[in-house]
């Protein structure tokens, strides 16, 4: 029986070396449907790696979906794998571009990856460096969106905050009112 290639820890080895500008093979989600309205069962397509994080203990990667057609849908943060030595170094066997607007971030032992054809890994190349370069800007933009869009949700609860702290001070004064002035139902005589 075949087992694939481990580290001392106990993990595919694939999970240690894993790093951004990466191609793998994953069954990225989709909302599609077949005839009868039954969900599809994603297909295997070549994803890119924007970002390989360590959470509480867990290895997760952000990865960018891949496509082939020329549509204008799903588009957005888009790296064109487009030259014969660009789809070469990625494993690719045609044009592809990866929709760094339709990204998810996975553990690594999510059983979406796909391994590939003879090998323990599901990585099948690497982004050549001007590619890497576009990806760098790429993900320079969605970790900028990311700042400005945690920005505002600070703004906007240190606002909530304030107009709560005004909105005590407010009642406090409103009920002080009626005692500091007569009662005149509404008309006052000299």
């Amino acid at each position: 029986m075949f087992h694939p290639k481990r580290a001392f820890e106990g993990l595919p080895v694939w999970h240690e070396e894993l790093q951004r500008g990466d191609v793998v093979l994953f069954r990225f989600p989709v909302a599609e449907t077949d005839d009868i309205g039954e969900p599809v069962t994603p297909k295997v397509r070549p994803c890119l790696v924007l970002e390989v994080h360590d959470r509480m203990g867990r290895r997760t990667a952000t990865l960018a979906y891949g496509t082939s057609a020329k549509t204008r849908a799903n588009s957005g943060y888009n790296v064109v794998v487009a030259t014969e030595d660009g789809i070469d170094c990625a494993g690719l066997d045609r044009r592809t571009r990866f929709v760094g607007l339709r990204r998810i971030t996975v553990g690594l032992d999510h059983s979406g990856f796909e391994l590939a054809d003879g090998t323990a890994s599901p990585v099948i190349g690497r982004l050549d460096a001007p590619l890497a370069e576009r990806m760098n800007a790429v993900r320079a933009r969605i970790h900028a969106e990311a700042d400005i869009a945690r920005e505002r949700r600070r703004e906007r609860r240190e606002e909530q905050r304030r107009w709560q702290q005004q909105g005590r001070g407010f009642l406090e004064r409103n009920r002080a009112l009626p005692a500091a002035s007569p009662l005149t139902k509404g008309h006052t005589h000299d």
